[in-house]
């Protein structure tokens, strides 16, 4: 199965409590926001209230209404607070949801393939995921948890396997793992299957590194500083992790294309100064660090944190780390167009000194020095996204100790929504044959607008200019794959890929492909002496005897088939294709005469076309058409149902005289290549008394 080359989801990191509780105003304006020249443009934060200690921010359309809400998960009052979007960037009065013990990371994205976002909530203390399905109105149902490993910090939703539901990612501080809990299609999860990461995995991304179709695993290990890779086999299962060096004690990581090279590289958060052994009792008294989860440090002593650049070299292996000066203990880095140049920048939350730092892509995966901008107490995770539908990205911050969001409004001028980059169709490729059930599949168009979820409409056409003779149009698919029932004919198909605000791309081709059935049979034509074949199938395809463009068709010239002394021509033509089959006699150079042609499919009697026919005068051709239908197996009176009826059908023809079943081998319901009264007992024992379907 293809699988999609680049797949950007909605991405949100695990970050840590600290040491001073604060309850913050909701609304305000935060005090320290401050101006800053030739940078790029955030207008001072305003807070809004979310549960106690938020972790992790979410920016989706929660709601069906166009407008990015927010999910927060809330480390201390183990609730998920839904705060909705008015519509301007403003939001209203939080609503809670329960979740697990301990919630340090949110995803949202449509789990169980209803159209709508569903959460997905990483429980640190409580060692499990909560899922908390949308009624379709962004209000949500009671959680659900299934086990991950110790002290879960970060959970990413993306499809691992390639089945075309979202599978979760499990990124699991003090095991050491990271676990895959694969979706059963419905919103409900298997039991995790763990592979083994760094020394404290703290958060996965899940992304195409290596450009062959699946979804691979980056995940930052706080303790071991480094960044392990875990190749994805394409079926969900991973390979052993290859380890990068990065900067000390990575909390976040992020994948984009930050060079402009068409591959993802890696922007990680590193705190960047030694970590002290001791814990902040809250009340300025200290204890011994004995609960890893709760990344607990002194808060004294700090150097600057950095931000690791780690460029692909296109097959998922990674350069040297380039490190970044931002604010002080960096918790979680986002990328995104902050400026409309079509680059990524980045934007770090820095939790120690209570900032967003902003460095400029200079285009080419370098970037410019730290621009700060005021935000909470301790400001833990951050997203980017067009939030008040201006077109740029703004700033979505959770603050620890203030226990509350605030959202920057981006005031740059250069409209920042950039269409979804180009995009690839899969399958069926340009002149492919397909069955009369179509399985599309197309890459999921790589989105720089990091808010938005981005939907596709399908559009088939019987004609290559498509208006006005679309056939289907399958609008707002969320997933790059989608299953069509399709007569027999040419068609054409492309695919649109649009975000919220209406920007959109078309594939970058579109293809053309036949629409037929394969058969498992094989159908032989055979004619004899003295005249030659040329034989088409419903495509269009040929096959002579000195030419061949039908897939693993044959022509034999070797044999006698009617023992008349004479080589007689046999075309074989394996899997053959539902629809009709033109047949063209002609005679052999210098010879005439009568011939014989006959049609015969697997085990069948052999159909005559022609018998004792005069050989066509040079020059001319003799032409015949078979139909060769479609069939399933126990439907011996042809009415696409396998009931009673065939059962009757079958004892008038085998008992009665009546005509055969067309094909014969439809009656061959045990598929020992006859048809008798064996078929009958069969079919009734699969109808009456719940025996085992007609074979295959």
């Amino acid at each position: 199965m293809h699988k999609k080359i680049l797949t950007i989801l909605f991405f949100v990191l695990f970050a840590a409590p600290e040491t001073v509780w604060l309850w913050g105003p909701v609304p305000s304006f935060a005090q320290s926001a401050q101006t800053n020249i030739d940078s790029i443009p955030f207008a001072p934060a305003v807070n809004y209230g979310t549960g106690t200690y938020p972790r992790s921010v979410f920016c989706a359309d929660l709601d069906g209404d166009g407008e990015l809400d927010l999910a927060v998960a809330n480390y201390s009052s183990n609730k998920v607070s839904i705060l909705k979007n008015n519509g301007d960037g403003t939001f209203q009065a939080k609503v809670d949801y329960a979740a697990g013990n301990g919630p340090s990371s949110v995803f949202c994205a449509d789990l169980d393939g209803d159209g709508d976002l569903d959460l997905a909530v990483a429980n640190a203390k409580s060692n499990n995921v909560s899922i908390l399905k949308n009624n379709g109105d962004g209000t949500f149902q009671a959680k659900v948890n299934y086990g991950a490993g110790s002290h879960p910090y970060s959970v990413f939703c993306a499809d691992l396997d390639g089945d075309d539901d979202l599978d979760l990612a499990v990124a699991n501080y003090s095991s050491n793992k990271v676990s895959i809990l694969k979706n059963n299609g419905d919103g409900t999860f298997q039991t995790k299957v763990d592979y083994t990461a760094g020394n404290g995995p703290s958060s996965v991304f899940c992304a195409d590194l290596d450009g062959d179709f699946d979804l691979d695993l980056a995940v930052a290990n706080f303790n071991s500083n480094n960044v392990s890779i875990l190749k994805n086999n394409g079926d969900g299962t991973f390979q052993a992790k290859v380890d990068y060096a990065t900067g000390s004690h990575p909390r976040s990581v992020f994948c984009a294309d930050l060079d402009g090279e068409g591959d993802l590289d890696l922007a990680v958060a590193c705190e960047g100064g030694d970590i002290s052994t001791l814990r902040n009792n809250r009340d300025g008294s200290l204890q011994s660090l004995d609960v890893k989860d709760e990344f607990d440090t002194v808060g004294t002593n700090r150097c600057a944190g950095i931000v690791s650049i780690l460029r692909n070299n296109g097959d998922g292996t990674f350069q040297a780390a380039v490190d970044y000066v931002v604010g002080s203990d960096p918790r979680s880095v986002f990328c995104a167009d902050l400026d409309g140049d079509s680059d990524f920048d980045l934007a770090v939350a820095n939790y120690s000194s209570n900032n967003v730092s902003i460095l400029e892509n200079n285009g080419d995966g370098t970037f410019q020095t730290k621009v700060n901008y005021g935000a909470g107490s301790k400001p833990t995770s951050l997203f980017s996204a067009d939030l008040d539908g201006d077109g740029d990205f703004d700033l979505a911050v959770v603050n620890y100790n203030s226990s509350n969001v605030s959202i920057l409004k981006n005031l740059t001028q250069i409209p920042a929504n950039q269409p979804p980059w180009a995009f690839h169709l899969l399958f069926p490729f340009d002149e492919d044959t397909t069955q009369q059930v179509v399985n599309f599949d197309w890459q999921s168009a790589y989105d720089p607008n990091w808010g938005d979820q981005i939907k596709y409409d399908l559009y088939i056409s019987t004609t290559p200019g498509f208006e006005p003779n679309h056939t289907t149009i399958d609008s707002n698919l969320l997933v790059g794959k989608h299953m069509a029932t399709l007569e027999i004919g040419t068609y054409y198909w492309k695919v649109k890929a649009k975000d919220n605000w209406g920007a959109f791309r078309w594939s970058q081709e579109t293809y053309r492909f036949f629409n037929s059935n394969y058969l498992t049979d094989t159908l032989r034509v055979m004619a004899f002496s003295p005249v030659d074949l040329i034989v088409t199938d419903p495509k269009g395809d040929s096959i002579g005897i000195d030419f061949n463009t039908i897939p693993d068709a044959t022509y034999d010239t070797t044999q006698d088939y009617n023992n008349d002394g004479d080589k007689d021509d046999i075309v074989t033509i394996p899997n053959r294709l539902v629809g009709d089959y033109l047949i063209e006699v002609v005679a052999e150079p210098g010879d005439s005469g009568v011939y014989d042609l006959g049609i015969r499919v697997d085990g069948s009697d052999v159909v005559n076309l022609a018998m004792d026919e005069p050989s066509p005068p040079p020059g001319e051709v003799a032409t015949f058409s078979y139909n060769a239908p479609w069939y399933m197996k126990g439907d011996a009176s042809s009415d696409w149902k396998i009931d009673a009826s065939d059962v009757v059908y079958l004892i008038n023809y085998l008992f009665l005289g009546m005509p055969a079943p067309e094909p014969l081998e439809a009656g061959d319901v045990n598929c020992n290549e006859v048809v008798d009264a064996a078929d009958a007992l069969y079919l009734i024992n699969y109808l009456f008394l719940g025996g085992p379907p007609p074979c295959s």
